[in-house]
């Protein structure tokens, strides 16, 4: 089946017309690319007559499907018979993943249907038949209005002035915040990351880029904590930190700006695990270097044991992960599904309950934000001590996990 989407930007009543951004992005656009993330096939704006890419803020855009924009009543032959017809109006921005919901059951139904919003801001019809598609170019307003069942689920604002601008740019920077984000994100991460995001959204600057500046950071924190001694240390707990900071900008940017890719998955993974165990080979050095008279009861090769164990048992952990993200065509480490919680991600019992509880200490974000706290007190190479036994058990659960998995 194939489906194309009309964008409908005849009558885009926001106070800066199709030059009206929300979040980075004209409103135009911003439509154009949840269609392109809603699997459409092709691209087709209706806008008013003399109306160029350059008036709807447009121009520039590489498209991985064919565009066209033409007026009302223009003819228009599309590169291959669609077989659904999804009519968005620019002039509202609307919640991604309940559009593509929509969409991806409306087209698993192979009965003859139309469904429209409440609002009246988009529709899909099906079969998209020649007179379906001829009436949704002569007057897209009238296609999205006629009587259709209701799409009930997600949020839709209407762009009529800028404070419902600022709304909708509010609610997609607050679709940002994840459920699953640990203690520190949550209430210091996600705050700061968020702030650099609106800062770059409106710019040339792509998530893969935000991917290459963290793995940057993450190499330099490992590095200044190889040369080791308090400088060293404190440097490289404070740019670990801003390494887990910046690490949520490049997300935050592909979720707000459609800009979602397998590649960048992979690379925002990639560049989180590889900086970690830079880091730990980094810290193991820096303590074998500087802490050899150092009182306790390690020694300067304990120290260097210590790091190696916790590097070589995140080498482990990535090896059953990867193997995973592979199979299942993912390059997202949170698409990974512990045995210990149901499909619903609901836990269950009193022993994952406290496993529940005790997650949150173990997650990177706290981690990260401990590593900078001990750096500033002096005590950076002593996390060794809890994060090789911790990669261990990390290390462990996941090989069962995967021995389990195998043998079923």
């Amino acid at each position: 089946m194939t489906l194309l989407a009309i964008i409908d930007a005849t009558d885009l009543r926001a106070p800066d017309g199709p030059a009206t951004q929300v979040a980075g992005l004209s409103l135009v656009e911003r439509a154009l690319r949840l269609a392109t993330v809603c699997d459409a096939d092709e691209l087709l704006i209706v806008a008013p007559p003399d109306c160029d890419s350059d008036d709807l803020g447009v121009a520039g855009e590489d498209r991985p499907i064919p565009l066209s924009i033409i007026s009302p009543g223009s003819p228009f032959s599309p590169a291959e018979e669609p077989t659904t017809l999804l009519i968005l109006d620019a002039g509202a921005v609307h919640e991604r993943s309940a559009i593509q919901s929509a969409v991806r059951q409306f087209m698993a139904d192979e009965k003859d249907q139309a469904r429209r919003d409440a609002t009246a801001s988009v529709a899909l019809i099906g079969p998209g038949s020649s007179a379906e598609l001829r009436a949704a170019i002569d007057d897209p307003a009238r296609a999205r209005r006629a009587p259709r069942p209701l799409i009930d689920e997600g949020w839709i604002i209407e762009i009529n002035t800028s404070e419902d601008a600022a709304a909708a740019a509010r609610r997609l920077w607050n679709s940002c915040r994840k459920p699953q984000d640990g203690l520190v994100s949550r209430y210091l991460n996600r705050h700061l990351s968020i702030s650099i995001s609106k800062v770059l959204a409106p710019t040339w600057i792509k998530p893969n880029h935000i991917s290459a500046v963290t793995f940057t950071l993450g190499i330099v924190a490992a590095v200044a904590a190889g040369w080791g001694g308090y400088v060293g240390f404190l440097l490289a707990g404070l740019l670990y930190q801003a390494n887990s900071v910046i690490d949520g900008v490049d997300g935050e940017l592909a979720r707000v700006r459609y800009e979602f890719s397998v590649l960048g998955e992979w690379l925002d993974t990639i560049s989180d695990d590889v900086s970690d165990f830079l880091m730990y080979i980094g810290l193991g050095i820096g303590a074998w270097r500087t802490l050899a008279d150092a009182p306790g009861p390690f020694d300067s090769e304990a120290w260097l044991i210590l790091g190696i164990i916790a590097a070589v048992a995140k080498l482990a952990t990535m090896a059953v992960y990867y193997r995973w993200l592979i199979a299942h065509g993912r390059g997202d480490l949170l698409a990974f599904q512990w045995d210990f919680r149901d499909d619903d991600g609901k836990e269950k019992g009193p022993i994952v309950r406290l496993l529940s509880f005790c997650e949150y200490f173990f997650r990177k974000d706290f981690i990260v934000f401990a590593a900078m706290i001990l750096a500033i007190a002096g005590y950076l190479p002593y996390l060794l001590i809890a994060l090789a036994p911790g990669n261990a058990i990390v290390a462990v659960s996941v090989l069962i996990q995967q021995a389990r998995n195998s043998s079923s």
